[in-house]
């Protein structure tokens, strides 16, 4: 293929995507939104599709993972064909984020921040800040990790519209500073910005220091701790956040104008559930359990009546649930230790007696853990 010209490829099911050849990189168009059918579309919003798209991210790779913990903001560039074979080159400023995983991964975890205004007309249009997920450690693990990570968000989708919308990308990051201009590839996935997953549900993120249990929409409430119990999470908060910073823990807080009540929390964050079981987690030293692959109910007890209804929600939805934690990247061992993982979750909701004893009997009153930091397992090593 000549740089810069573009090519039709066909598929099976009559439609086609577009690749184009630009310098030493080929870009291929595959996202099912975006492909050219008989019905032609002009390009779908960014979190309208499941489907992976080919990027390009250009930024001086190497240095923001050795400054990380400065968490410096560096110019950078992504680039990807959009629907019409067009190249579009987008100006950004990379930096890096979070906590345990700027110590802890090989690649540390991104934020892309855009100009809106230089947005519109693209797949990117109306985005502004994005946290960016990575493959953490250079191992087949790690990788099964990252899109089971991206699986927890869908099967959350699956069960509300209160959770964060996400997309999976085929990134090449090519370092800008380096002498060779390689290209490595890696799976990565996009989480909706906070402001715009709160717009999309008509309400508006707040950030208290604590959310009181009367506060907390109770139906939304059970579905998110009866989530957390099917993936095997206790890494969370719903009444407050670590010391300093605003509820909640792995949380983030919505409301409709001026309300005091019926505050909804939409969980994130998920690298220490069970259900991915990461070499690095580890439950905190004040639970009764030792490994994060081990369950641990921690809904609150007045939520019972709504757990019941949530409860026949996770029954009727079960097939899609599964299907959103199986997706085909992953390995056949992970995807046969997830399958029982999750038949084991059903097995115990439907089964009166065990429902009883490990959700129902296990819900908490009013108080709770204090809120600290991640604790990282004590045989974990980060290889070099």
């Amino acid at each position: 293929m000549l740089d810069g010209v573009s090519q039709r490829i066909g598929l099976d099911n009559g439609c086609f995507a577009v690749q184009r050849m630009t310098g030493n990189r080929v870009l291929t168009l595959v996202a099912i939104g975006w492909l050219f059918c008989s019905a032609a579309v002009s390009g779908a919003p960014l979190f309208e599709s499941q489907q992976a798209i080919d990027v390009v991210i250009e930024a001086p790779i190497e240095r923001l993972s050795r400054q990380r913990k400065n968490e410096p903001e560096l110019p950078g560039k992504v680039i990807y064909v959009d629907a019409s074979g067009t190249e579009q080159v987008l100006d950004v400023i990379v930096s890096t984020r979070g906590k345990s995983r700027l110590d802890i991964c090989d690649r540390p975890p991104l934020r892309l921040e855009f100009d809106e205004d230089k947005t519109q007309g693209t797949l990117f249009e109306g985005q502004h800040k994005l946290k960016m997920v990575r493959q953490c450690l250079r191992s087949r693990p790690s990788r099964d990790w990252l899109y089971l990570e991206l699986a927890v968000y869908r099967a959350y989708n699956v069960v509300t519209d209160f959770s964060f919308k996400v997309r999976a990308l085929n990134a090449t990051f090519t370092d800008t500073e380096s002498r060779s201009k390689r290209g490595r590839a890696e799976p990565v996935f996009l989480i909706e910005d906070d402001d715009r997953m709160a717009e999309r549900l008509n309400r508006h993120r707040i950030k208290p220091l604590t959310v009181q249990p009367e506060q907390m929409e109770p139906t939304q409430t059970a579905h998110n701790l009866l989530f957390q119990y099917l993936i095997g999470n206790t890494d969370f908060a719903l009444k407050a956040g670590a010391i300093g910073d605003p509820c909640c823990h792995n949380g983030r807080v919505l409301t409709e104008t001026g309300r005091e009540q019926d505050w909804i929390i939409v969980p994130y964050d998920f690298d220490y559930a069970g259900i991915l079981n990461t070499d690095y987690a580890l439950p905190h030293e004040k639970l009764p359990i030792r490994q994060v692959s081990t369950r641990l109910y921690r809904g609150f007890c007045w939520l019972n009546d709504e757990l019941e209804e949530s409860i026949e929600l996770f029954k009727q939805r079960r097939e899609q649930i599964e299907a959103a934690f199986l997706p085909p990247e992953l390995s056949k061992g992970k995807a046969r230790r997830v399958k029982n993982y999750l038949e084991r979750f059903y097995e115990t909701i439907n089964d009166p007696e065990e429902l009883q004893q490990e959700l129902f009997d296990k819900c908490r009153g009013p108080d709770s853990l204090p809120v600290g930091e991640s604790p990282v397992s004590p045989d974990f090593e980060k290889k070099p």
